[in-house]
């Protein structure tokens, strides 16, 4: 099992101060391919580039690499430009389990975001997947591309815009039909969010990893989720989201984002739905599966 420093388990320390800017937040939803908003909030997603990679970090053998492998993140108050932010961040469990290229190690990180009055504007949980690294080069091949859609399944995401009372269990989210990005936007994003590991870079080293070319990092894909959440839902906020990465996502692959809602509850403070979300590639296997808890901003 994989070995960590003694007294870094549980042991939370300063990652970063942030202060936020208009022209930060721009970087962001161009990497990610989204409009910067006209308030000056940052999209939701915005704080995972605000914790700089996955820290603390964990040396690894030279026998292993680690993968992103999901994360559990929680918007408690807008991020805004012109703010000041303090990121802190531990080693929360260690733990192993069995997949299907055998034994991984599991390194569960917690990061917290808090603005200047120490009031907590987001919380994330993010699980690394570390593994054997393979001795043979996968063997580069052209994106996946899916077939044309039937006519029923276009992309309706842009014109959707239902009002609240209209959102109800069982209503379908989708699908959203897109391209992923190129290798060089991967690396812009990978930039903006302080990401080093080469497999985001470059395709010779993704290969040596045995992937087929440049891979999309997970969190890119949860910023398409929340796009994708946010186009089919536009009257409801954000309140949580969870990604599960199973299998990778390649350069120039073709994805489809699709959702379900499969809760409603009418609370004191406001009414929440909670849906269920997955990303397709590949002729329908489910490269991210994913869950969004949004609570209505209408009176």
């Amino acid at each position: 099992m994989l070995r960590i420093p003694e007294g870094l388990l549980g042991n939370e320390i300063e990652l970063a101060r942030v202060d936020v800017t208009s022209d930060m937040i721009a970087s962001y939803t161009n990497a990610v391919g989204d409009t910067p908003p006209a308030h000056g909030d940052a999209p939701p997603t915005f704080c995972i580039s605000m914790r700089r990679g996955m820290t603390p970090d964990v040396t690894l053998p030279p026998d292993m690499f680690g993968v992103y492998g999901g994360h559990d993140i929680e918007f408690h108050h807008p991020i805004r430009a012109g703010e000041s932010y303090r990121v802190t961040g531990k080693i929360a469990e260690l733990y192993e389990k069995s997949g299907r290229s055998g034994t991984l190690t599991v390194v569960v990180r917690e990061a917290l975001i808090s603005d200047r009055n120490g009031t907590l504007a987001a919380r994330i949980v993010e699980r690394q997947i570390v593994r054997q690294r393979p001795t043979t080069v996968a063997p580069a091949t052209t994106p996946r591309e899916r077939a044309e859609p039937p006519a029923e399944e276009e992309d309706r995401g842009a014109a959707i815009g239902h009002h609240v009372k209209d959102i109800d269990v069982g209503h379908e989210l989708g699908p959203w039909r897109r391209p992923t990005p190129t290798a060089e936007v991967i690396a812009r994003y990978a930039g903006t969010a302080d990401i080093a590991e080469p497999l985001f870079t470059s395709a010779a080293s993704a290969r040596g990893l045995g992937y087929r070319g440049v891979v999309v990092p997970g969190p890119m894909l949860t910023a398409f989720l929340e796009h994708f959440v946010r186009r089919e839902l536009p009257d409801w906020r954000l309140e949580r989201l969870s990604a599960t990465f199973r299998v990778p996502t390649i350069s120039g692959d073709t994805i489809i984002v699709s959702g379900v809602v499969t809760e409603r509850h009418e609370l004191a403070d406001g009414e929440r739905i909670v849906c269920d979300l997955v990303i397709e590639h590949s002729e329908g296997e489910r490269a991210v599966t994913g869950t969004a808890t949004l609570r209505t901003t209408q009176a």
